[in-house]
């Protein structure tokens, strides 16, 4: 199979006890827009047929941060899944549907910096937590009171994983971290240990099947700037090469028919395509 696409090839070291994984891609590497019609074209108020509320792709966020998603989504199938959307937690509540206080609130995230050119710069580890705390309107008690706390929230499907990317797109980067646990019963560990009082180790926090995963996005890339796909592991794995392979693929079968798709019900159905893990291929 060919070399996978500048966006999706990782480089693979063992750093501070874990395998990682890392794909970075700066303004040379990252794909705009393929279809013509997102500029083209009038969304739909209808969020089924809206690229931008179905995938978070538009005609700035084009459908290459769709395929890191839909990659990280496969790489952790079979696993409890929880993730912490930086900055906006109460965006991410509230398009999750969730009163803001049903949130699992933490006092750490992860943080990749996406200003850094290389990733063990960039690799900054855990931080103290930070919410968005408005200005105008002024900001309630409660907003005041938990401007240090991040959100850890329950991931059953990729719609809740897209949801969670429409919440921090608004600034010019934005951060997801995504914990995969092999046991459904450490969630709660999880949670605790993101909550504690001194700084987490990651180290500590994986386990044998356990997957990490970070997306830290530039959505205006400029000078100096890219954005990392970061995939820690305690075992080595061939699973990461494999699916970039695989949505490498993909990408070069969806950008070869971009140009021709005509409406927004085929742009849905070949972002489908482009997004279907390895076994659905050939069977829809």
């Amino acid at each position: 199979m060919p070399d996978p696409e500048p966006f999706l090839r990782f480089a693979h070291e063992r750093h501070d006890g874990l395998h990682s994984y890392v794909a970075r891609a700066d303004e040379a590497d990252m794909p705009g827009p393929m279809w013509p019609g997102l500029w083209e074209q009038d969304y739909s108020d209808d969020v089924d047929l809206n690229p931008w509320c179905r995938y978070a792709i538009n005609n700035d966020d084009g459908e290459a941060l769709a395929v890191w998603r839909a990659l990280a989504w496969e790489l952790t199938a079979g696993r409890s899944r929880s993730a912490v959307p930086a900055y906006y937690r109460d965006e991410a509540a509230q398009l999750r549907g969730m009163n803001r206080e049903a949130v699992q609130l933490v006092r750490w995230e992860y943080e990749v910096d996406v200003e850094q050119p290389e990733w063990l710069t960039a690799d900054i580890g855990f931080v103290p937590a930070r919410a968005c705390v408005p200005l105008r309107p002024m900001p309630d008690p409660w907003q005041r009171e938990h401007a240090g706390f991040a959100g850890l929230f329950n991931v059953t499907s990729f719609r809740h994983l897209t949801d969670l990317a429409l919440a921090v797109a608004g600034d010019a980067t934005s951060e997801i971290t995504l914990f995969a646990l092999h046991d459904p019963d450490r969630a709660n560990v999880l949670a605790s240990t993101l909550n504690q009082a001194h700084r987490p180790d990651l180290t500590e926090i994986l386990q044998p099947g356990d997957i990490f995963v970070d997306l830290a996005v530039v959505h205006d890339l400029g000078a100096g700037a890219a954005s990392y796909l970061t995939i820690k592991t305690p075992e080595a794995t061939d699973e990461v090469d494999h699916l970039a392979e695989h949505f490498s693929e993909a990408f070069r079968r969806y950008t070869n028919q971009a140009s021709r798709i005509r409406t927004f019900n085929e742009f849905h159905n070949a972002i489908d395509h482009l997004l279907a893990p390895p076994r659905s291929i050939g069977t829809t």
